[in-house]
């Protein structure tokens, strides 16, 4: 059974979504998790779901404020002088911007959240004060670098470009056995998403299909079900995987 009793680990987007649904799990698994969020009463009612909530504690910040995150690290450990045995990144905003009107500040906000948060993330919290050796690292990747969608170049790029380079940040940390792997996600079932016209389609197609007793794969992933693989990914189960890139779609866009 896959624990985390004892591991300090950092969770970014923990106010809602998948990031709060990783940070219950956590918490479910013996971990004490910081969490890391713009909003801070979603971030309050995320600690409220987890198991001893008073074991948990967030920080309100905007990644995209790039220069000042060495502090956020710092105050991520001064608080109670333990170091983190584990990240996850699931910060991150869409971006919906047609070619014909992409211009390098809608470009550059999107890569500085989804993607140069991550990697300034990792270079501070992977000095040997404020990490202990074997740290595990995921990065919350989107399918859409094998299934892309117009209009989102901006997006795509900050996923791909983060997600295809684990070995390399792997490689550079291997003296302290850093692992880093990614996991491409599909379409998930979130709040937001569960009120959207393409849910409501979606669910109708496998509902038709389910009546002709075909065989059912495919499906829009729960947030749990997305939080297995981290958990797996995080844990000592997978300790020789290292500098990869796992996905998880329900089958949707095969």
């Amino acid at each position: 059974m896959i624990s985390f009793k004892n591991k300090k680990i950092l969770v970014t987007g923990a106010s809602s979504g998948i990031g709060r649904e990783i940070s219950i799990h956590l918490s479910e698994l013996g971990a004490k998790v910081v969490l890391i969020a713009r909003d801070k009463n979603n971030l309050e009612e995320t600690i409220s779901l987890m198991k001893q909530p008073e074991n948990h504690k967030y920080f309100s910040y905007d990644l995209e404020d790039i220069d000042n995150i060495s502090i956020l690290i710092s105050n991520c450990i001064q608080y109670d002088n333990i170091k983190f045995d584990g990240f996850v990144h699931c910060a991150g905003i869409p971006a919906i911007v047609p070619l014909k009107i992409l211009d390098y500040q809608k470009f550059e906000k999107v890569f500085k959240i989804n993607t140069y948060s991550y990697l300034e993330i990792i270079k501070h919290i992977t000095k040997k004060q404020n990490s202990n050796d074997e740290t595990s690292i995921v990065f919350l990747s989107a399918i859409f670098e094998e299934y892309p969608k117009k209009a989102q170049i901006p997006y795509i790029m900050s996923k791909v470009s983060a997600s295809n380079i684990s070995k390399a940040i792997s490689l550079e940390l291997e003296k302290r056995k850093v692992r880093v792997n990614s996991v491409l996600v599909g379409s998930v079932l979130t709040k937001m998403v569960e009120d959207t016209e393409r849910y409501r389609l979606l669910n109708n197609d496998i509902e038709k299909t389910n009546e002709r007793k075909h065989k059912q794969t495919c499906k829009i992933l729960s947030t749990r079900e997305v939080s297995n693989m981290v958990m797996f990914l995080m844990s000592d189960s997978a300790r020789y995987i290292i500098g990869e890139n796992y996905f998880i779609d329900g089958g949707i866009f095969i």
